[in-house]
């Protein structure tokens, strides 16, 4: 669970920004946790299904074939979304490196990006997006304020 001490000291956010996006990423968490879990069950019962296999006599083989993701594709997407809610996880504790030499902790850019992927695999039936896309509006916000300070930093 996000803390608003971690919110704070790795993020280089203010005591209200951090305290909004501690509160909105606890509230949107589990939900996001969900969905990726429910993405990665179906990828891998995609690859036991073997799905890219039609039957040839099948009268509508070439129709289905031209619409069915290949094995290369769906074992991709199974590792995008592994490394995906991976990546929520570590962010969740307070863990996240973006690189190898950087200290773990929070990132509003890393969270910003994940909530984004985690929001472009969603779909119509995913129940409780509202928080996420809540929490995705604030981290905007954040990653907007970042990107000025780094911008006048480099300028």
């Amino acid at each position: 669970m996000l803390t608003t001490a971690t919110t704070r000291n790795h993020g280089r956010l203010d005591d209200t920004t951090a305290t909004r996006i501690t509160h909105l990423w606890n509230a949107a968490y589990p939900t996001m946790r969900t969905i990726a879990s429910h993405r990665i069950n179906a990828y891998r019962r995609q690859l036991e299904d073997q799905i890219w296999n039609i039957n040839p006599n099948h009268p509508q083989a070439d129709a289905l074939r031209a619409f069915m993701p290949t094995e290369n594709a769906i074992r991709r997407s199974l590792k995008d979304i592994e490394d995906l809610r991976r990546v929520l996880g570590q962010l969740d504790r307070g863990t996240h490196r973006a690189c190898t030499r950087s200290p773990g902790g929070f990132s509003v850019l890393a969270a910003y990006s994940a909530v984004r992927c985690l929001l472009a695999a969603t779909g119509l039936n995913d129940c409780g997006l509202a928080a996420v896309y809540e929490l995705a509006a604030c981290l905007a916000d954040a990653a907007e304020v970042r990107h000025r300070e780094l911008a006048a930093r480099d300028a």
